[in-house]
């Protein structure tokens, strides 16, 4: 595995995103970072806390554009998995701040509750080869952040790896 420290930066409204170049070629092959939509029509603002992929970085989604929240030890398969299949140059948002005209405001999105919890991801290697990793997260809905700690790509080609190890 190559792993990468994120040194548990955070991603914040109005602060920069984060690239992370996971198979350390010089590209990037991750985005985190924050954009906010404004909505006329239901007269409400919304902060989107997402991941951007390259076109050779994958992660898992469904159809309802949620990516899985993955602990510790568990596989992450090469193979599209589930109500999973493997897109990539993907826009996903994690968590979403929903702020009413009115100033009420709600919290969804899958990754809520995460706390050192495992993204999965792949990327597309010479030959075609699939490397899997994963990146090692927390959402901190009350710091309306995400906190990014550490990730993780396989040195070795078409090979299931472990979440967090």
């Amino acid at each position: 595995m190559i792993y990468t420290p994120l040194n548990d930066v955070e991603i914040k409204y109005q602060s920069r995103g984060v690239l992370i170049d996971l198979n350390k070629d010089d590209r990037a092959d991750v985005f985190f970072g924050v954009t906010h939509v404004g909505d006329p029509v239901n007269k409400e603002d919304k902060f989107r806390f997402n991941i951007i992929t390259s076109i050779l970085t994958s992660i898992p989604v469904n159809n309802n554009e949620q990516t899985p929240v993955f602990r510790k030890d568990v596989r992450i398969p090469l193979n599209n998995f589930g109500v999973y299949n493997w897109y990539n140059a993907s826009e996903i948002t994690l968590i979403e701040k929903i702020i009413s005209e009115n100033g009420s405001f709600l919290w969804i999105g899958n990754w809520l509750a995460a706390n050192r919890n495992y993204l999965p991801v792949q990327i597309l290697g010479i030959n075609n080869q699939r490397f899997n990793g994963w990146i090692e997260l927390t959402a901190d809905a009350s710091g309306e952040r995400l906190i990014l700690h550490r990730a993780a790509i396989s040195k070795v080609p078409e090979t299931e790896v472990s979440a967090g190890l």
